[in-house]
């Protein structure tokens, strides 16, 4: 039998998360709008805005796949997008305009955007992460049904829902999170007595692992923190010293004081590849190219790696190294905009691309994290 030609439509639920569905109808290929609709499958669109960007050549097949030639889903059937192996997850106000930001989770192959239904809402989401085997996205949000302050909450792709997990939350505010490399441990940053503190998270047994060394009392705010494969090596940036500035801290040795990391300004936003060696961050200190840089350091070799075209005399900030190490992630912000966008860097040929889906927009999109395997 042959399937009836299909219009796509972006639609936001009237109740519940706010979120975007896309709407399969027979007629013409297009995108629009709507309040409600009763045939609405459960396929996330991340924004009106992003509908605009004409990704239909994605998500139709993907929902007619889901939904069958002629059938009608109610939108409460969970299909479970858990695809995808060159991710790019991040914040974006692509959906309403205004400051406010959703989660949106990119393929970079595909050229369009996966599914991620019920994980928005209206009071803003931040510093999202995807686990390294795809099935896991983690984000911070201030949500009025939390423990208290900024929660962190885990949402699992397939079951297009959030985990439970009483243990990891506190009265206090807990951000930043980061999975280990092996998808097995979640890193994060609570504020302790009004101080930040550096805590690693065991899902199974829903419990803390202790980080001796790490750990420690004093009138400093560890934060940002970015871990290896296990979570035995762990960047992460401090204030012990005065400014924020990187540290680097490991299971077996304590910690490390690499030559010539610390610089003579301010360092933010370290991410860490999966061997411990590659340490991306970024950086308002001297020699740079202008504004805030970002920095690749070899920590095997105490030095740092050049990047050739990554740096503009403008800003570049939240870098994200890829597991391997081969390619990084970060937001721009161009001298004349004043707007984000997110671009993606290859070592190999020191190349700076930004994906066609994601260029000429007047929305901000920030805070990217590369899942890359």
């Amino acid at each position: 039998m042959r399937c009836p030609a299909s219009r796509t439509r972006a639609v936001r639920s009237g109740a519940g998360p706010d979120r975007f569905r896309v709407v399969v109808i027979a007629g013409t290929n297009r995108i629009g709008r709507a309040a409600e609709d009763p045939i609405a499958t459960t396929h996330a669109f991340p924004s009106r805005a992003l509908a605009r960007l004409a990704l239909a050549a994605l998500v139709v097949p993907l929902a007619l796949a889901a939904g069958g030639c002629g059938k009608k889903h109610k939108a409460t059937t969970p299909v479970g997008d858990e695809g995808g192996e060159h991710l790019l997850v991040f914040t974006t106000t692509r959906a309403s305009g205004t400051t406010e930001y959703d989660v949106a989770l990119f393929d970079l192959d595909l050229g369009g955007y996966r599914s991620l239904v019920n994980l928005n809402n209206t009071y803003g989401q931040s510093e999202p992460c995807i686990s390294d085997d795809g099935q896991y996205v983690v984000f911070a949000s201030a949500r009025p049904t939390g423990s208290g302050g900024s929660d962190l909450y885990l949402y699992k792709r397939v079951d297009q829902a959030l985990v439970p997990t009483p243990g990891l939350n506190s009265g206090s505010s807990e951000t930043w999170p980061r999975f280990t490399h092996d998808s097995v441990r979640l890193c994060f940053a609570r504020d302790s007595l009004g101080h930040r503190r550096i805590r690693l998270y065991e899902p199974v047994g829903d419990t803390l692992v202790s980080t001796p060394g790490i750990s420690t009392t004093g009138p400093f705010d560890d934060d940002e923190p970015a871990p290896d494969l296990h979570g035995d090596r762990i960047a992460f940036v401090s204030t012990r010293y005065g400014n924020p500035q990187l540290m680097l801290w490991d299971r077996a040795s304590g910690m490390l004081t690499p030559a010539g990391l610390a610089g003579d300004s301010l360092d933010h936003e370290p991410s860490l590849s999966a061997n411990g060696r590659w340490l991306a961050f970024a950086s308002n200190r001297s020699g740079g190219a202008g504004g805030w840089d970002v920095y690749l350091y070899d920590v095997a070799n105490a030095r740092f790696v050049r990047l050739p075209r990554a740096n503009t005399a403008a800003d570049e900030r939240h870098p994200s190294v890829s597991a391997d190490g081969s390619r990084l992630a970060f937001a721009a912000k161009a001298a004349a905009d004043t707007h984000w966008s997110l671009w993606v860097y290859t070592l190999a040929d020191s190349s700076r691309a930004q994906p066609a889906a994601l260029a000429g927009s007047n929305a901000d999109d920030r805070e990217p994290y590369l899942r890359w395997r």
